[in-house]
């Protein structure tokens, strides 16, 4: 089994504090030139951009956890009830609310959950548990019933067959289902950093406005002429533009949330949130002939075609068993061979090509010579079946192969443009004090924060293609992601 870790033990945490306009949302298109910025030695240039507070960082509306490593809190403000003991004497007494916090896991907790109460886990394991009953009361007929019934241990061999059919199938079922949550647990944690992000420019930008509007109506000159009303209209405009994002950002959290209690077999009414608050940045390499190697020697589709094109195979045999009778039951009479939804292909604009379903009819009709030549042609045709999913299989192995290395080629590229663009930040900050041009702050930051939000979503979905290579692979390929588990 290939594992992939972390590349970096620390999370993108730090990515919000580094720059002082974070842009997590993409906020630089919506930055417009201004004329406005920090406080030099100049006396006469107006100081309206505002440090922003230490405490922003973690003011999502979701409760975050403290992070390994984090320091300890600050301390709260002394309250005016605690300096003034005798007005806090003569307040009537509130009754104490205590507000339960709301319960969290990590994504190997939600993965356990989800492997034993998802509702398509438990009709699989049902599924099986029919198949491996058919078999044992095959195997509980008497052996004297075969001089009546000569087909019977064909069929025993059969519904042998089918219980490996069953079992791929609950292995299936499995993968994906471990897919979905991790999937569904790391788009909740990206949103929430989507929010928090958020909500720090939004803090940031209105202590600018106010700033600004207490300059103008002090009337305090500004050398360059560029601080009047309209920048101020500009600056509540992108305030406006950020809320929308945000609000964004919260529907993403509620539609993750929801999703993934839908899939770890929960009541929505049941409370609880996503432990993790910043996506780990994970690393690990994959040659393309490891990845095809093993989706076919694993993947439990192939299981399945396998075992289904052995029984097929066998129908002809049974078929001559039986020598007398103008009609003969077959193997698609006790089990329902079409039960399992096979995807369709795609030509809508794009390719996507769809599986061969099986084809049997429960019964064969007539002389026994025609049905062994009829059953003979169905099991052809399930050769050409094996041989379309073995196709199939390949063919998802290598696309999700380059998706992989693009997302990692990606997440590389947009790190070494936001370094840089850190870089320039701070350089500009130097040259806006010599140059007296705060406007250049703004354009550096607003780069910067542009940089930062492409990193954060190639590093999203570097994690999405990772997770597609476990379920692709069937476990194969195994990416540590933080909180897991050993076996999940």
């Amino acid at each position: 089994m290939r594992k992939l870790g972390p590349a970096n033990p620390h999370r993108l945490g730090w990515i919000r504090n580094t720059v002082i306009v974070p842009g997590l949302l993409g906020f630089a298109c919506l930055w417009t030139p201004l004329s406005l910025g920090r406080a030099t030695e100049d006396p006469a240039l107006p100081q309206v951009l505002p440090q922003l507070p230490k405490s922003s960082a973690n003011s999502s509306s979701e409760p975050v956890c403290a992070t390994e490593g984090a320091g300890n809190p600050t301390e709260p403000a002394s309250s005016p009830v605690a300096s003034k003991p005798a007005e806090a004497s003569k307040a009537p007494q509130q009754p104490s609310v205590s507000v339960e916090p709301i319960p969290t896991r990590n994504l190997g907790e939600c993965l356990a959950y989800a492997l034993t109460h998802q509702p398509t886990v438990l009709a699989a394991q049902k599924s099986y548990a029919a198949a491996e009953r058919a078999y044992q009361s095959l195997c509980n007929i008497h052996r004297f019933t075969t001089l009546l019934a000569p087909d019977i241990p064909i069929r025993r061999t059969q519904a042998e067959l089918g219980m490996r059919v069953a079992a791929a199938e609950l292995e299936k079922v499995h993968h994906e289902v471990t897919y979905d949550v991790i999937r569904l647990y790391w788009t909740y944690v990206y949103a929430r950093q989507q929010e928090t992000t958020a909500n720090d420019v939004i803090t940031l930008l209105e202590e600018v406005v106010k700033n600004a509007k207490q300059i103008l109506e002090a009337g305090v000159p500004d050398p360059k002429g560029k601080l009047n009303q309209f920048t101020i209209y500009g600056l509540e405009d992108t305030i406006d533009e950020i809320r929308k994002k945000r609000i964004q950002a919260v529907t993403g959290q509620l539609l993750a949330l929801a999703a993934l209690k839908e899939v770890m077999g929960l009541d929505q009414c049941q409370e609880f949130r996503p432990r993790d608050t910043e996506l780990p940045v994970m690393g690990g390499a994959i040659r393309k002939e490891d990845v095809i190697a093993f989706a076919l020697a694993r993947r439990p589709e192939i299981v399945q075609a396998t075992a289904g094109l052995e029984a097929f195979r066998l129908e002809p045999l049974a078929q001559s068993k039986r020598r007398f009778g103008p009609q003969v039951a077959t193997l698609a009479s006790g089990s329902d061979i079409h039960s399992r939804p096979l995807p369709q292909p795609v030509r809508n604009g794009e390719y996507r090509p769809g599986a061969i379903t099986p084809e049997m009819p429960t019964t064969l009709v007539g002389h026994r010579n025609d049905r062994v030549a009829r059953a003979s042609e169905y099991a052809a045709r399930q050769e050409a079946l094996y041989q379309k999913s073995l196709q199939l299989v390949q063919l998802e192995a290598t696309n999700t192969y380059l998706q992989f290395e693009a997302a990692k080629e990606r997440m590389k590229l947009t790190k070494h443009r936001y370094d840089e663009a850190r870089k320039m930040v701070e350089q500009a900050r130097l040259a806006a004090v010599a140059s007296q041009d705060p406007e250049l702050i703004f354009r550096s930051e607003a780069l910067a924060g542009k940089a930062q939000a492409e990193y954060l979503e190639a590093v999203f979905e570097h994690i999405k293609v990772l997770t597609a290579l476990e379920r692709v692979t069937a476990g194969a390929i195994r990416p540590e992601f933080p909180g897991r588990q050993s076996g999940q």
